[in-house]
């Protein structure tokens, strides 16, 4: 009786395996991007703002920093800004 259980529940691992891997398959699919879906995108993306990217490229990591930091508000103004509780 228990070599039938045993037997029994390999075949249900095996079976529960087999299931795993065709499921698994089932959802990967190649990672290659389909080049008439990639040339749509870049035809309907807007356009980019040059000087805009000029200025972005010209600073320095260090100018880009201090710009972050300016840009974040003091602790005082953003205790004034916090939505009562």
């Amino acid at each position: 009786m228990d070599a039938l259980i045993s037997i029994t529940g390999m075949l249900v691992c095996l079976f529960g395996l087999v299931r795993v891997i065709v499921a698994y398959s089932g959802t990967t699919r190649s990672a290659a991007p389909d080049p008439e879906r990639v040339k749509r995108f870049i035809e309907s993306a807007p356009p980019i703002q040059a000087p805009l990217i000029d200025a972005s490229i010209a600073r320095s990591p260090q100018e880009r920093h201090g710009l972050a930091q300016e840009a974040e508000p003091a602790e005082e103004d953003s205790k004034d800004q916090e939505a009562p509780r």
